[in-house]
């Protein structure tokens, strides 16, 4: 019998389904022929197939889909006594056979030991190809070789449920052509990869202590150190899978694709979403390991399954929009958005596509449009609104915009903030309280912003009932940088001890944390608590009756790509800690970066020297006028002032002046007074000019 050149001396069956027959093919170099043994087998169990490793004393092999914890098996197999192992992983690449290993830092370690002992050699993907071949290189302790070629990888998953593999098998004395061949289908295909592991053996090389390669291991298997918020270590990864370079997930630029961006944007509010969770076939969808992650999980399950999220014990599979969603239901309905520091962009989920929101501008022109638009929106204020300080209030209006485009980087501050000699994170990021009677503004405002940060995705903040301790928490769980943004919020709410603590309560740099924007009717929250928020006044009043609300609206929902340029110009900055006088000064200066490029001049209530809350101080002009209309008189006593309401205020009307003195300076009230036991900061603050003596009996000089 002839199978081509090869001559068929006898057939051997066997009940299992193996055909076997001894095949003569040429040796090598060509100068003679050898005998081989050829097989056929059909192999429906990984016990069935180990058995060909059961002489081996090194293995090379090709695999479609590998897991590491079959090379554990491989190397500790009771049957098994391999020196050596290497493997060309055909559909991984370095980040995605990684996850296999997340939350296993001892399975990591183990692996590392193998590749440092010269005993194992991975090779993953370095590009985007696949390679689907399956290829073993055999050595036995005889020295002879089994080659086998087939269906069969080696993973775990391959061998769960009922499969059925064919594979051919050649046994050699390692001097046949049929070993050339191998050789050279296996070189082809590992040149297609890179060594995997490489650069954590490098660095558990560089760390000089025990403690130091454990942290080096938690690094490199999970990103970061443990950390004391399991869901938030859940949730990072899932930022961490959509945040690849993954072929699954369509990335979009607003600023280059703004026509693409802007339809993806349609699609996902208008309730439909760019993509059917439920209808995602396999080559689809994204996996997530959940090895560490089991409480968090369990924890969730209801949750991940109802957007289509599978969870099985090896494995979370579903589409990028499943995760999205999921994500997006666990933290109030606001976005995934994270930085990636490395390619330095700013990205936001929106069901399959992730939007990069970051792009260096091309055009002044288009920086200038963009900037025109926002102050034809402040500006409303000057058309529709009625208020007696227009340019103040237009620049608490821009103060607090530039707050909202800050907010996304709070986070990133803190990384660079922590650690440093005299930082505060609690004082040195604030929160933002933007404070107004009805109709001021503030819900248009907060929309039109977020809007401006989300390119359009999100249009409504949280209802102030929806700010609670249980949501706090959360944040602290969400590992997204979107801010967590609270409309008409009592504040009662704001003043607990948690949001005091908010940061260095709880944030280690392993979790993102989002920031807090309130707005609020409510008078101003406690000192205690303004130390640690920026208080901006919307004093003015709009009309709710015509068309002026429908244009000032129509405004308002113009699309703009600011926030892009912004967040370009912002990656760029050097930080260091803020000075506490303004702690947006990064975020201004980026402002006037941007008025630069376009050529255009800054408007003149641009709080372009400092803080408008210092500029333009609400509270120092409320407290001149008082002065000026005879509301209170100012009197000395045991080298303090007093500001004495008692002529004029009752008691309980006297606490709204106590609210409006900034929490730098101490205060004190008594009945229908208000004591100032540091004078000069008084007179320094509120601008009133001392009588002559004043401070003499004071004993200042």
């Amino acid at each position: 019998m002839m199978i081509g050149d090869l001559t068929t001396e006898s057939v051997q069956t066997h009940k299992s389904m193996n055909f076997s027959t001894p095949i003569t093919v040429p040796r090598s170099d060509g100068d003679d022929t050898v005998e081989i043994e050829m097989e056929f087998a059909m192999v429906r169990s990984w016990r069935s197939f180990v058995k060909y490793f059961g002489e081996a004393r090194a293995i090379r092999t090709v695999t479609y889909s590998q897991s590491p914890q079959i090379i554990h098996e491989v190397f500790n197999h009771e049957k098994l006594n391999i020196d050596f192992l290497e493997v060309v992983i055909g559909d991984y690449r370095q980040s995605e056979y990684r996850k296999d290993l997340q939350g296993d830092v001892d399975l990591a370690a183990q692996l590392n030991h193998l590749l440092q002992n010269e005993q194992l050699q991975l090779f993953t993907l370095d590009k985007q190809v696949t390679l689907h071949s399956k290829l073993y290189l055999i050595e036995n302790r005889d020295g002879t070789h089994t080659l086998i070629l087939g269906s069969p990888n080696l993973s775990k998953q391959a061998w769960e449920g009922n499969q059925t593999n064919m594979l051919v098998a050649f046994t050699t004395d390692g001097t046949s052509v049929i070993d050339t061949w191998f050789e050279k289908f296996y070189e082809a295909h590992r040149k297609q990869c890179e060594v995997f592991m490489k650069d954590l053996t490098e660095r558990l090389d560089a760390a000089e202590t025990s403690e130091e390669r454990t942290e080096e291991l938690h690094l490199w298997v999970d990103g970061t150190m443990p950390s004391n918020n399991p869901t938030g270590d859940l949730h990072r990864r899932i930022v961490d899978l959509l945040d690849e370079n993954d072929e699954r997930i369509r990335r979009v630029n607003v600023a280059s694709d703004p026509d693409e961006a802007d339809e993806v944007v349609a699609l996902a509010t208008d309730g439909s979403g760019d993509v059917d969770p439920t209808d995602v076939g396999p080559s689809q969808q994204i996996r997530l390991s959940p090895q560490g992650l089991e409480d968090p999980v369990k924890s969730a399950k209801s949750t991940l399954t109802r957007h289509n999220v599978a969870v099985k014990p090896t494995e979370l599979r579903g589409s990028p929009a499943g995760f999205a969603r999921y994500m997006r239901s666990f933290n109030d309905d606001f976005p995934i958005m994270w930085l990636n520091e490395k390619e330095q962009s700013v990205r936001m989920q929106v069901d399959n596509t992730t939007l990069e929101l970051t792009a260096s501008p091309d055009h002044a022109s288009e920086v200038d449009d963009a900037l025109v638009h926002i102050e034809s929106y402040i500006e409303t204020i000057q058309r529709f609104g009625d208020t007696k300080y227009s340019e103040a209030t237009m620049a608490h209006f821009y103060e607090a915009l530039i707050y909202f485009f800050w907010a996304p980087f709070a986070d990133y501050f803190a990384s660079h903030y922590a650690g440093t000699p005299g930082a505060e994170l609690d004082k040195d990021l604030p929160f933002l309280y933007i404070h107004g009677g009805n109709d001021s503004g503030k819900g248009m405002f907060i929309r039109f912003a977020i809007r401006l940060i989300s390119n359009g995705y999100v249009a409504e903040p949280v209802e102030g009932t929806q700010f609670t301790k249980d949501a706090i928490n959360r944040c602290r769980g969400s590992n997204t940088v979107f801010p967590f943004v609270v409309d008409d919020v009592d504040k009662g709410n704001v003043e607990r001890d948690i949001v005091k603590t908010y940061w260095e309560g709880g944030w280690d740099g392993s979790v993102s944390f989002p920031t807090f924007i309130f707005t609020s009717n409510h008078t101003k929250p406690k000192s205690e608590f303004r130390t640690r928020m920026k208080v901006l006044d919307f004093d003015v009043m709009f009309d709710v009756t015509g068309d002026q609300r429908e244009k000032a609206a129509r405004i308002a929902n113009e699309p703009n790509r600011l926030f892009s340029w912004f967040s370009h110009f912002m990656f760029e900055q050097d930080l260091s800690l803020p000075d506490r006088s303004d702690k947006l000064a990064v975020a201004r200066d980026v402002f006037k970066q941007l008025y630069e490029f376009a050529e255009r001049d800054e408007p003149n209530y641009f709080p372009s020297e400092g803080p408008a809350e210092d500029i333009y101080d609400h509270g120092r002009r409320v407290w001149r006028h008082a002065y000026e209309s005879g509301l209170f008189t100012l009197e000395t006593r045991n080298g303090v002032i007093r500001a004495d309401f008692s002529a004029e205020l009752e008691s309980q009307d006297v606490w709204k002046y106590q609210k409006l003195v900034p929490a730098t300076i101490r205060t004190e009230k008594q009945r229908a007074r208000i004591e100032f036991s540091q004078p000069e900061r008084f007179f320094e603050w509120t601008g009133i000019k001392p009588k002559r003596g004043f401070l003499q009996r004071l004993g200042f000089r």
